[in-house]
């Protein structure tokens, strides 16, 4: 067997394929009060980051003289994004969710405050399923009991997946806090940077605005964060728009779905659970290693059954009268 993987890696041939980043953020946009220029300002702090997926925190909606206003609306127009929003009080004050992609599906979910809480205001979620992720919006309550609450209710939900699931907005609570310090001892983790503080905008001492990840589902796509920061905009200043600064993380997907990987007119690709071979002149015995060099499946034909294969790295060796190649794939 060592013999086997030495010869594996001595024929390697490496070609990954790619996949989309995806930019994600939360904007806490201080609603009340809003002003058609802040709104203005808002579309130019989105814009000019350019993410795919928005958790918005106080959108305030309410009647100024009699006119009735959406400005999760205008700001959604303004962006290009399709948009959903759920009231927390009345018909008129909740929170948002931006997205460039239209989502599979959104669903909402309202937190109660408790009786003897502190907060005035119920606070809630926005669920959206994306084809690869789960995204959740939500603003949690300045009440810890409160925030306990909600913290066990996504955790809950996020089990139950079979996707990555993403929660982004305004905590109310830093990093230490108990309900952070909950979400990580359920296997989240924060991804974005907490030594970049985000409150309050023109003097942050804390980093209350974050996004968190859970991916425990053995088949989900995982997820690298390869960026994370401040929605910094040279024309502005992000104080004068709000009292929260925009946060934002890149990510990277790890490819899992084997679109195209080839070495010289030898081709893979993934087609269910079959990783199929093409270029080859005739059959050829086909080995698959793991990355720890054990052999997982063998194959005497175009065709290698991979399922049951947990993703990862693995390396396919061909070999028949003519050929004898090893091949990188990422499963």
């Amino acid at each position: 067997m060592k013999k086997i993987f030495s010869i594996v890696f001595s024929l390697l041939m490496v070609v990954q394929a790619s996949a989309a980043d995806i930019k994600m953020m939360s904007y806490n946009i201080k609603g009340h009060g809003m002003t058609d220029a802040r709104v203005a300002d808002i579309v130019t702090v989105i814009n000019n980051a350019n993410p795919d997926v928005v958790a918005v925190q106080e959108v305030d909606n309410r009647t100024v003289l009699l006119q009735r206003h959406n400005y999760l609306k205008d700001i959604a127009d303004g962006t290009s994004m399709h948009y959903s929003f759920h009231a927390l009080v009345g018909t008129y004050y909740g929170i948002g969710l931006l997205s460039k992609e239209e989502p599979i599906a959104v669903t909402t979910h309202t937190f109660t405050r408790g009786t003897n809480s502190s907060d005035k205001e119920n606070r809630g979620i926005i669920i959206a399923e994306f084809p690869k992720y789960i995204f959740i919006s939500t603003h949690y309550s300045l009440n810890a009991d409160d925030r306990d609450t909600a913290t066990a209710w996504i955790i809950d939900y996020a089990r139950k997946q079979t996707k990555a699931v993403f929660v982004a907005g305004d905590f109310n609570a830093q990093p230490t806090y108990r309900a952070m310090v909950t979400f990580k001892n359920n296997g989240f983790k924060i991804i974005n940077d907490t030594d970049i503080y985000t409150y309050p905008a023109d003097d942050p001492t804390s980093c209350i605005d974050m996004v968190i990840c859970y991916n425990r589902y053995v088949d989900a796509m995982k997820f690298t964060c390869i960026e994370s920061g401040i929605a910094e905009v040279a024309s502005l200043t992000l104080s004068d728009v709000s009292d929260h600064l925009p946060v934002y993380v890149v990510i990277r997907p790890e490819d899992s779905s084997v679109e195209s990987v080839s070495a010289d007119n030898i081709s893979i690709t993934r087609n269910g659970d079959h990783l199929e071979i093409s270029g080859l002149v005739t059959d050829a015995n086909a080995m698959v290693f793991s990355a720890t060099g054990s052999l997982v499946k063998t194959a005497n034909s175009q065709s290698i059954n991979i399922e049951g294969l947990p993703h990862g790295v693995y390396f396919v060796s061909l070999s028949n009268d003519t050929i004898n190649k090893t091949i990188k794939v990422i499963i």
